[in-house]
């Protein structure tokens, strides 16, 4: 596999896993009752992200690399940032 550092493999996984997220949305908006695929997928990110921090974390206690750690930085600020984003488009 290419060396490619863990940040950007992070950064790449969830444009494309929310990028994805957003295509269902449009496509299968659901109801109130039903929620749609996209919501699906959103709800899914949640424990993806948490196993990937786990991960992270056993990485980072295996090899003490600051890469691993860079990445569970970038990880938490991606979903800040779209916790924002999120509450900007609330208002």
């Amino acid at each position: 596999m290419l060396n490619i550092r863990s940040e950007y493999k992070t950064i790449f996984f969830f444009i494309v896993y929310f990028s994805i997220t957003f295509i269902y949305t449009k496509i299968d908006a659901g109801g109130p009752c039903a929620p749609g695929m996209g919501a699906f997928l959103f709800l899914l990110a949640i424990p993806i992200s948490i196993i990937y921090t786990i991960v992270l974390f056993y990485k980072l206690y295996k090899s003490e690399e600051n890469q691993y750690l860079y990445s569970i930085y970038t990880l938490a600020g991606l979903w800040a940032l779209l916790f924002v984003l999120l509450q900007l488009n609330e208002n």
